[in-house]
């Protein structure tokens, strides 16, 4: 499991790689590069997915057109559930 610190200096690490980056002018260097630090914020942001995130992942998605159904049955389901854990705030 990856705490957020880890995966926030992974992040600025490749922020700081993705300026030197565009600073190359060979291209085939900078495409490689390109390549690889797409693979790391790609297994960066599955990280933060999964290990930090978890099932709450699920709420960063939009909201899709209208009310759906489904949805508002599962909120009036858990909000009595996270009430009864002490969160007051919806």
């Amino acid at each position: 499991q990856a705490p957020l610190g880890s995966i926030l200096r992974d992040f600025e690490a490749i922020q700081r790689e993705q300026r030197e980056c565009s600073a190359c002018t060979d291209r085939q260097d900078w495409w490689d590069r390109r390549s690889r630090l797409d693979l790391r914020m790609q297994t960066l942001i599955q990280s933060l997915q999964f290990h930090v995130l978890g099932c709450w992942r699920g709420l960063l998605l939009p909201s899709p057109p209208g009310k759906s159904p489904i949805l508002l049955q599962e909120c009036s389901r858990l909000l009595p559930e996270l009430r009864d854990c002490g969160w007051r705030d919806p």
